[in-house]
């Protein structure tokens, strides 16, 4: 059973907005949802599958760009995007 199958089951819901997650937690206990923020990359793989691809160019448009964390982000959210 997938993560997000995990978090469904239990009325809680996950959100997307652009490369940011959220989730409500329905019937989840704190100790689920410590274990999905210890899983969040996972959980984050499954419901966007270019997330590596964004980290990636974020990372490189930070570090040899030169660009803000939030720069770099935004930068390669619409970068992604674009090509999907």
């Amino acid at each position: 059973m997938s993560i997000l199958d995990r978090i469904r089951a239990n009325g809680g819901e996950v959100i997307r907005d652009r490369y940011r997650i959220s989730i409500r937690r329905g019937r989840l206990s704190d100790k689920a949802l410590a274990w999905v923020s210890a899983h969040k990359d996972e959980l984050i793989r499954e419901i966007w599958p270019e997330y590596d691809d964004w980290l990636e160019r974020a990372a490189i448009r930070e570090f040899d760009g030169g660009q803000s964390r939030d720069e770099a982000n935004e930068a390669a959210y619409d970068e992604v995007i674009a090509y999907v």
